[in-house]
């Protein structure tokens, strides 16, 4: 019955993102229906809140697959995969460091989840009424509908985070251009009141404070209900749903980016010190192939399942060896050449075993992430020491995405005490990561490294690091890369001819930072009659 329903949720949200007014599409197909009929529709919430799940692994073609695509296209951006062959041209355009020609999909993405969650707050207001939504007694005499009301909002505060990671300037660039986040203009934000007035078309930019404030509220006060009601015995059927822990997490990670590490700090430990979540153990580093949901350390993710694969044209399809991929056949995305010799450079780190185990007998498969992302069902099943042969491959495409895990929570409390200078700490959270890392054989290089990190400096450089190899390959690279804003040197595997990309280069800055798309220019009046635009280029 669940899948069932996923599958009309999919339908249902791709319906309902292109039958009324669209931002960057003024010439929708299909049937329309009034803002009314929606809210009378039966089951609404629980129909819309699934679409707006399925959206997260919609099939557009085989580079554009959801959110996994969508990580894809920063890991590679950013330098730390690679992808130096062009027999298929999937993400080759990436590759060069043009991820800017990725904006409008990535802006109609979180704009459509935007627009969908506005309607259920709609619905959810016209069932219960608009006054007191924050008294408990309300909430607990409609507990399915506010716990629907909760993945919502949360939803809507990640879609706008997401936003501002890649169509606002970081902090620390908006201070550099001569503003602050109150005066630098940033990207409209949709009211569920202009989603409720099918007639109102566009929005003005609002500042970078004032959607922060929005993403903010929103996480904030989705964390309020799932307290509430979780605490009552309400949980989520499957970790493709929003829950407690999912709100915290992200609203950690914004706050991390926008540079508020008080806050960050606060999130991340309260998800660390009530989750059920633990850390992925050493004694599973190698053998789960980062492709099962129902892994304790993932705490957000998609159960892929024969309805919702998209085969060829997925995450898996692009970067595993062990399936019928792009991957297999010669496309290789890789961890970048440097980065790879980072990790052996360190002689304690096991993560190394994440990448390049068959290069010996597999000279095409060198950097390949074959520890890592992989399917178990074929990997595990004959102990390969070279590259399968294409009988012997995984054709289902069934393994798990993952969107969030545990040791996002302690990298972000890491990152964020040693920002605020606070040392103890930030190793604290650090190592807890790094100690499920370490080959037994060497643990006294382990040891020596350790020693080294009561230097601020050094031990944030470490904190980048263990960001850029923990978290490779699921979408956190961008993010780092532009946080910590430094250039990167990347190896020899890559096929573009800038070897050193900055973030805060001039002539790079747009590959990094999003311009608004031109359709949105051209549709939104109050971008064409504004000159809010001039100040969002400068």
């Amino acid at each position: 019955m669940k899948k069932t329903l996923y599958v009309f949720g999919l339908t249902f949200a791709i319906l309902l993102s292109s039958c009324s007014d669209n931002w960057l599409n003024q010439q929708p197909g299909g049937s329309t229906i009034t803002e009314e009929q929606y809210q009378n529709m039966d089951g609404v919430l629980k129909g819309s809140v699934m679409g707006i799940y399925a959206l997260m692994y919609q099939f557009g073609d085989h580079d554009v697959f959801g959110q996994r695509g969508i990580d894809m296209y920063g890991d590679i951006t950013c330098g730390d995969m690679g992808l130096n062959t062009q027999n298929y041209g999937w993400f080759y355009t990436d590759e060069l460091g043009q991820s800017y020609t990725r904006r409008a999909y990535l802006w109609s993405y979180y704009y459509d989840i935007i627009r969908l969650t506005n309607k259920c707050v709609n619905a959810l207001q016209a069932q219960v009424g608009k006054e007191g939504l924050t008294e408990v007694e309300l909430i607990n005499a409609h507990a399915d509908e506010f716990y629907y009301y909760a993945e919502v909002l949360a939803m809507r505060g990640w879609a706008y985070a997401n936003l501002q990671k890649w169509f606002c300037l970081t902090p620390e660039q908006i201070v550099r251009q001569g503003y602050t986040m109150a005066d630098y203009m940033s990207i409209p934000v949709y009211t569920e009141e202009a989603t409720e007035q099918d007639t109102i078309i566009g929005a003005p930019l609002s500042s970078a404070e004032d959607v922060y404030r929005r993403a903010e509220e929103d996480l904030k006060s989705a964390i309020y209900y799932f307290d509430i009601l979780e605490k009552e015995g309400m949980t989520r059927t499957i970790k493709q749903e929003m829950n407690g822990d999912v709100a915290r997490l992200n609203l950690a990670y914004l706050y991390l980016n926008k540079g508020d590490y008080d806050n960050a700090i606060k999130y991340a430990e309260e998800f660390i010190n009530t989750t059920t979540h633990t850390l992925l153990p050493y004694a599973e580093l190698l053998t789960t192939g980062f492709a099962n949901i129902a892994s304790n350390n993932w705490v957000w993710g998609q159960d892929v399942n024969v309805e919702t694969t998209t085969a060829l044209g997925s995450f898996f399809g692009q970067v595993d060896i062990f399936s019928y991929s792009y991957a297999w056949a010669g496309d290789l995305k890789m961890i970048d050449e440097l980065l790879y010799k980072s990790i052996e450079d360190k002689k304690w780190d096991a993560r190394r075993y994440w990448f390049n185990n068959l290069y010996n007998s597999c000279k095409q498969c060198r950097f390949a992430p074959d520890g890592k992302f992989y399917s178990p069902a074929v990997k595990q099943k004959n102990n390969y020491k070279n590259k399968p042969l294409q009988d012997d491959l995984d054709k289902d495409w069934l393994c798990d995405n993952v969107y969030m895990r545990t040791e996002l929570a302690y990298l972000i409390a890491a990152e964020s005490y040693c920002r605020n200078l606070d040392n103890a700490n930030a190793q604290k959270y650090l190592l807890a990561i790094t100690d499920e890392r370490v080959l037994p054989e060497n643990s006294t290089d382990y040891d020596a490294w350790k020693a080294t990190l009561s230097d601020n400096d050094v031990l944030l450089e470490e904190i980048r690091y263990n960001w850029r190899v923990e978290m490779w390959g699921e979408g956190f690279g961008m993010q780092t890369f532009r946080r910590f804003g430094k250039q990167v040197t990347l190896g020899s595997n890559h096929s573009r001819s800038n070897k050193t990309p900055d973030p805060n280069a001039t002539n790079t800055m747009r590959q990094f930072t999003f311009e608004i798309p031109s359709g949105e220019q051209y549709y939104n009046p109050y971008l064409r009659s504004t000159t809010e635009m001039a100040v969002k280029q400068n």
